[in-house]
């Protein structure tokens, strides 16, 4: 009998475990994202909002936010296998990924438009009045590499105007501003916050609007991807590459899957929120730590609000402008060879989209 008894507890415990295995909620999983830029940038706010808000967690998803200071710097950790989602630059994307034997996939695209505009000086109103008109002329970008300079050469390559035609030079954006103030630059891509405050002045008038993405595809021909969160592409062919082959292990792609699916539906849900929500509402619901100043922050949204991708899908047409711009603002290496194909998201996350409809839930 005791033996019976002993056999017959052993069955009541394994049984009562296995019902509570049943019923307990799944542990969440894991994900670490390496976010190459600071919420003040609007094109990173929804990854830093969605771990603020719990987003994450209702995804069922742990997440561990790196903060880091750059967009290179973010593609580096991804390359190192110390993270496994990376919200860089496309440019960084492209070639410190796959320039450097690291094929990727855009999981998500934040912004489809840059939040800067081309603006005309004041003084130099009806004469410069469109690009065929910047021959000869002096021409400011925020910097060398910078999106300003990459949509600049990228304007003059598809009208066919050689660059040394055009004066080019870099300052900062308060520079940028008196020197349109003075007349010293005949125009100037600018970047927000100082694009608005040239205008606000009367410094400059606009000549292209690039924060609205319907202008952005006007004159380049499609969207344009800045920033994007990134994962390893599946095994390719790249991966035979030497450089490849030494780096770190990455996580299993089977469990990875269902973690990224889970990262991309808070993001999505999250983006959508701040593309659609009045600003003021957004401050409301963000932490302190986000938001900073209030009204500067709300000036920042609202004009970043029109450029965000509120389902976050990078479609073939952006990838191939996304592309073209960035072979028009420096040396492209002749080795560098990837499509829009290869960037598309993998098909989980076209799923995800799906299932979310066109009006998820708000975080």
């Amino acid at each position: 009998m005791t033996g019976f008894g002993s056999v017959w507890s052993a069955v009541w415990v394994v049984a009562v475990l296995a019902a509570q295995l049943a019923t307990a909620p799944p542990e969440p999983r894991e994900v670490v994202v390496s976010v190459g830029g600071p919420p003040t940038d609007p094109a990173y706010l929804p990854v830093h909002a969605a771990a603020a808000l719990g987003t994450f967690e209702a995804e069922g998803l742990r997440v561990t936010l790196r903060r880091v200071r750059h967009p290179t710097a973010a593609l580096e950790a991804l390359r190192d296998a110390e993270v496994d989602v990376a919200v860089t630059s496309a440019d960084q994307a492209v070639r410190g990924g796959w320039g450097r034997g690291l094929p990727v996939q855009v999981l998500l695209a934040h912004t489809g438009a840059p939040a800067a505009m081309f603006l005309v000086s004041t003084r130099h109103v009806g004469r410069v009045g469109r690009i065929e008109d910047l021959p000869g002329k002096r021409v400011g970008i925020p910097g060398p590499g910078t999106t300003g300079h990459l949509f600049l050469s990228a304007l003059l390559a598809e009208r066919r105007i050689e660059a040394w035609r055009v004066e080019l030079l870099s300052f900062g954006g308060a520079t940028l501003v008196a020197r349109l103030d003075s007349g010293n630059l005949a125009a100037a891509i600018v970047e927000e916050p100082w694009a608005t405050r040239a205008l606000a002045q009367g410094a400059a008038e606009i000549l292209f609007d690039f924060r609205q993405p319907e202008v952005v595809a006007r004159y380049l021909g499609g969207p344009f991807y800045e920033v994007v969160s990134v994962a390893r592409a599946p095994e390719t062919a790249e991966k035979g590459k030497k450089e490849a082959k030494a780096e770190p292990p990455a996580k299993d792609r089977a469990i990875l899957e269902p973690a990224l699916t889970a990262f991309a539906r808070a993001v999505i849900r999250v983006q959508h929120w701040l593309a659609a929500t009045p600003a003021a509402e957004v401050v409301a619901r963000l932490p302190a730590d986000l938001v900073g100043d209030p009204e500067r922050f709300v000036t920042r949204l609202q004009s970043a609000q029109r450029a965000y991708v509120p389902g976050g899908d990078a479609t073939a047409q952006g990838l191939a402008t996304t592309l073209r711009v960035l072979r028009a603002g420096s040396p492209w290496p002749a080795t560098l060879k990837v499509t829009p194909e290869a960037l598309r998201e993998p098909a989980f996350i076209t799923a995800a989209r799906a299932a979310l409809g066109p009006s998820p839930a708000p975080p």
